[in-house]
């Protein structure tokens, strides 16, 4: 009988010190290691537009605003280095293999991570349309092909590892890290949710309404884990949030923590209530379609 989600953990060493340890390593590959090696970057393209060190200071700041693919790059550059930070603390201190975060097996099931990414993007891409369709007047057309498809490159690489990164160490790391205390799913999916929620507050977009927003960080977290625990693995996670942030690429908000040469640029934003109860209804036809209905499993 294969092991539960909640099981996993226990093919490694669990003491707490362990992920104590695993959590102060995956943080300082991520904050610092990564930090500093974007800055190397942001240096050299700095360097190249010939600009001086007193420039640098000075548009530091309006290089990670702007929606380019250089500043793309550097805004996830930091990611990589957040998941071999899980990978070291996976192998090194719990010395379990890395995959045992997506599945019991430590094997990744691709054509159930296809099919969460398909489903979730398919259902977004209609409720783009719609809002395409209904309020024209908001969306600005911004597309630009010597920018889109440098981006378009960019995102398939980088917003995997970006999303998969956080998915990994959210969904994967802390909830079989929590298991070793509690099993108590409820209880997993709101603490998972809370954790998720809190680096997300920085984001710029929470200056539409900080309730609000945040209860859609927590509902997009919890959602997560609650398909995790039901799915016994990683994978629908792991899809729909690849899903849910390449669409940035597709269209964006002028805010967005991640500024991309996008499609379609919506002139202004919608009420964050708005944005939460359309997140709602797609996570509800989402479960529907793969848990509503009896079917064969993928």
């Amino acid at each position: 009988m294969s092991q539960s989600y909640l099981e996993i953990a226990q093919q490694g060493k669990n003491n707490w010190w362990r992920y104590l340890l695993g959590i102060i390593l995956i943080f300082s590959f991520w904050l610092i290691i990564g930090s500093i090696v974007t800055a190397i970057f942001i240096g050299i393209i700095f360097n190249l537009r010939g600009l001086s060190l007193a420039d640098v200071e000075q548009q530091f700041e309006g290089f990670l605003k702007s929606a380019s693919v250089d500043s793309f790059i550097a805004i996830n550059l930091q990611f990589i280095f957040f998941a071999v930070g899980i990978f070291l603390a996976v192998k090194l201190l719990h010395q379990r293999k890395f995959l045992s975060l997506v599945s019991a097996e430590s094997k990744i099931n691709w054509k159930r991570l296809f099919a969460g990414f398909g489903v979730w993007f398919l259902i977004q891409a209609i409720l783009i349309a719609i809002g395409l369709i209904t309020d024209s007047q908001n969306y600005r057309f911004t597309f630009n092909p010597s920018q889109w498809f440098p981006l378009l490159i960019a995102a398939l690489i980088l917003t995997p590892i970006q999303t998969s990164s956080e998915e990994l160490f959210f969904r994967g790391y802390l909830i079989q890290g929590l298991s070793c205390i509690t099993k108590n799913k409820f209880l997993l999916i709101v603490i998972t949710g809370l954790l998720f929620m809190f680096p997300h507050l920085l984001n710029p977009e929470v200056k539409r309404g900080a309730i609000l927003m945040a209860i859609y960080y927590f509902s997009f977290g919890a959602l997560a884990t609650f398909l995790t625990l039901k799915d016994n693995r990683l994978e629908l996670a792991l899809g729909i949030h690849a899903a849910n942030n390449l669409s940035l690429i597709f269209i964006n908000t002028e805010d967005s923590v991640i500024p991309t040469s996008a499609i379609w640029t919506v002139k202004q934003t919608s009420n964050p209530g708005l944005d939460l109860s359309i997140f709602l209804i797609q996570s509800a036809i989402f479960y529907y379609i793969f848990f509503g209905r009896k079917q064969s499993r993928s």
